[in-house]
């Protein structure tokens, strides 16, 4: 089967039409949105923007020859790139020339994938990996509520090599904003519910990690509870003002700050 078979296939014209209802092939193939953080907080977002890395996934793949996929995101939020994954998941390994993707305003975007094997079905040689990424902003100041990042069901479909539509699930991603910020305990970077030496440990790990230039994964409850001198900072200081703290514990249990 030819790419532009694949393209009319996936088209909404033949959908409604041009070639008549196609025969939708059975299968349990599952598109979903993910990402490693989902909740965050109205005070994190008063003096910044947050960027959200959101990954496409695919379960129970039957084998597939084209993918149509759209994307949309609640306001304020804001799709700011998509790209396919890397490594690419299908086939060879690589993203093909003619595989598109594009945002189509800071509110959608969209992408249309080919298979490169002369119009046969390719499956994902990894289930593991991502097959798309999107790259989102939660702009300073979003206010606390519930935004979704989701699939547009009525422009995602996929096809396989006997111009077949596959019977496809869709889950969509929400993101919560909440008022205010976590629950946590000064000084508890572990999120354990104690202040003790493994917390400065902790600290002390994150302050190497970001001396060399990474960007240590840590949530904003992390943040909050290692932040024990709490001037918005995770630095050294607090790991100090951790063994500190636990020092004065060997006389009293409950001491000051």
């Amino acid at each position: 089967m030819s790419r532009q078979c694949i393209s009319l296939l996936l088209s909404t014209a033949m959908l409604t039409g041009l070639y008549g209802v196609q025969a939708e092939a059975a299968s349990g193939l599952t598109y979903s949105l993910r990402a490693e953080q989902q909740v965050f907080y109205t005070a994190q977002l008063s003096s910044q923007d947050i960027s959200l890395t959101v990954a496409m996934q695919i379960a129970e793949d039957p084998g597939t020859a084209g993918i149509n996929a759209a994307f949309g995101a609640d306001a304020p939020l804001e799709i700011r790139g998509l790209s396919f994954a890397e490594p690419y998941c299908y086939g060879s390994g690589r993203a093909g020339a003619e595989d598109q993707c594009r945002v189509t305003s800071p509110r959608s975007a969209r992408l249309l994938w080919y298979t490169s094997n002369n119009g046969a079905n390719e499956v994902i040689y990894d289930a593991a990996l991502p097959f798309a990424i999107l790259s989102v902003v939660i702009p300073q100041g979003t206010p606390a509520g519930e935004y979704q990042i989701s699939f547009d069901p009525t422009a995602t479909d996929a096809c396989n090599q006997d111009r077949e539509l596959l019977s496809c699930t869709l889950e969509d991603l929400t993101v919560t904003v909440l008022e205010g910020k976590p629950d946590y305990l000064r000084g508890d970077a572990d999120g354990n519910g104690t202040v003790e030496v493994a917390d400065a440990v902790e600290v002390l790990q994150y302050c190497a990690e970001a001396a060399v230039g990474q960007t240590p994964d840590q949530s904003y409850a992390w943040l909050c509870g290692a932040d024990a001198t709490e001037n918005g900072t995770v630095e050294v200081a607090d790991a100090v003002a951790i063994l500190q703290y636990c020092a004065r514990t060997l006389v009293d249990p409950n001491p000051q700050w």
